[in-house]
């Protein structure tokens, strides 16, 4: 699956059953990948797929910041357009003449339908957390009730402008909107992707789970069918190893598949043996590390979760009631980074995570200590509770999931494993999470080949 196809809305029996009237929602983190784009590269142009496509109309209507001559800030807005090289040196416009040339995306580039998609993201979850919880407000709050990051990659920023647009359309923002504020970090210091480019250990790891599932599955019956199906267009053979790797054609294959009719590979390529084929293979390759290494999954997404559970934990000591307090974080990122974090935690299902995924980490309390506070209480500080009355469920695609370590009697809600105990939760994590991630980067550069199993607990 390519396009995440999300349900109809909860209705108000779902709602009642995902939503129990005895726990209080008190803090959501979304975290989602970006929608759909373009192939990260120009591939199979043999077969008549065009390496540049025309998906993208923002490319006319960008607009830049600029100073003006006399020192005041002012915007110019402008329309890109590609240029490529023919087959004599010369320069030539992509898409001239075909009325494209002001749609044109890059390599890797978020596209119209992508657009849409994170928008309708935002959208639901307008409909959920406002509409019919009325957990956040109908417009947005201060800046402080809010946390909004993405990683540098164009595509993730671009996706978490769209929702923030879903879930604050601008008919909501009022006449003079505070301006949201989106955090960004360095490539070097990064943990929104499992930063294998900035961990050298990792990367380390990482390469030798690649190496594990090409011996694995290079003479595999699953690769030689796909192999019999669409190896005539791979140069020198369709390998997890290859060159295009395996991962790199379903890429493509999957970018092709969320598009449109003018960019389409030959019918071999969506046979769904062929796609259940690449999709197992990949998975393999790319997330088995997670479910067996305790220090793949430490070095791969451990500091992410550490960040996730340092917000729970200090929305937790804050007053129910307090204006402002963080209510939700939007985080824009990758489909590694959510694979990562489910196997990471017991929860995967072993599936590629299709363009627009989300998991939304749901933090509750329980609703007896909420309610009952009048003005001396909340002097008192009995506004706050302790670890033991929160829980956390996650969804991914709308769907509960249970953490693995979630299952032990005690480490949930009553009759619910779906719900873990905050308690609970923060322990399991605390076995993953690194205490100096860029130093333990350069740790056990000695120790080749796969590390000793270490399953999830």
């Amino acid at each position: 699956m390519t396009t995440f196809v999300p349900p109809p809305p909860y209705s108000p029996q779902e709602l009642k059953s995902l939503y129990p009237e005895s726990l209080e929602l008190h803090l959501v983190q979304l975290i989602f990948r970006h929608g759909e784009r373009t192939p990260v590269g120009a591939r199979f142009q043999e077969t008549g797929l065009a390496p540049l496509w025309p998906y993208c109309n923002s490319v006319a209507r960008f607009k830049a910041a600029v100073v003006e001559n006399t020192g005041e800030w002012s915007e110019l807005a402008f329309k890109r357009r590609t240029e490529t090289v023919g087959d004599k040196g010369q320069a030539v416009v992509s898409g001239a003449g075909t009325g494209t040339e002001d749609s044109i995306c890059s390599f890797g580039e978020l596209t119209d339908l992508g657009r849409q998609t994170t928008l309708a993201l935002g959208q639901r979850a307008r409909n959920l957390y406002i509409n019919q919880l009325g957990f956040l407000p109908p417009s947005p709050g201060p800046q402080s009730s809010h946390y909004l990051r993405a990683t540098p990659v164009p595509r993730a920023l671009e996706s978490l402008q769209q929702v923030y647009t879903g879930l604050y359309p601008t008919s909501t923002q009022g006449p003079t909107p505070e301006i949201p504020i989106i955090y960004q970090r360095t490539f070097s210091q990064e943990n929104l992707f499992p930063n294998e480019a900035n961990c050298r250990r990792f990367l380390m790891l990482t390469r030798e789970f690649a190496s594990l599932a090409a011996q694995k599955w290079n003479d595999s019956p699953e690769m030689q069918h796909i192999q019999s199906r669409i190896g005539k267009w791979v140069e020198g053979g369709v390998k997890v190893d290859g060159k295009p790797r395996l991962s790199g054609i379903m890429d493509t294959v999957n970018a092709t598949l969320a598009h449109g009719p003018a960019t389409k590979l030959p019918g071999e390529f969506y046979e769904p043996e062929v796609l259940a084929a690449m999709d197992k293979i990949n998975v393999d390759e790319w997330y088995r590390g997670y479910s067996q290494s305790s220090e793949y999954r430490l070095l791969g997404v451990g500091s992410l979760l550490g960040d996730i559970v340092d917000r729970m934990g200090s929305s937790a000591k804050e007053d129910v009631e307090k204006e402002g307090r963080l209510k939700v974080s939007l985080m824009g990122c990758h489909d590694t980074t959510l694979a990562g974090l489910l196997a990471s935690l017991g929860a995967f299902d072993n599936k590629w995570p299709p363009f627009t995924s989300s998991i939304a980490f749901e933090m509750f309390r329980k609703k007896e200590i909420s309610q009952g506070r009048g003005l001396w209480a909340r002097l008192m500080g009995s506004g706050r509770a302790k670890d033991e009355n929160y829980y956390v469920r996650l969804r991914y695609n709308e769907v509960p999931v249970v953490v693995k370590g979630c299952k032990k009697p005690g480490n949930h809600l009553e009759g619910d494993e779906s719900f873990c105990t905050l308690t609970a939760f923060k322990e399991i994590v605390a076995k993953m999470r690194p205490k100096d991630w860029q130093k333990e980067c350069l740790m056990n550069m000695d120790k080749k080949g796969i590390p000793p199993v270490e399953e999830v607990e």
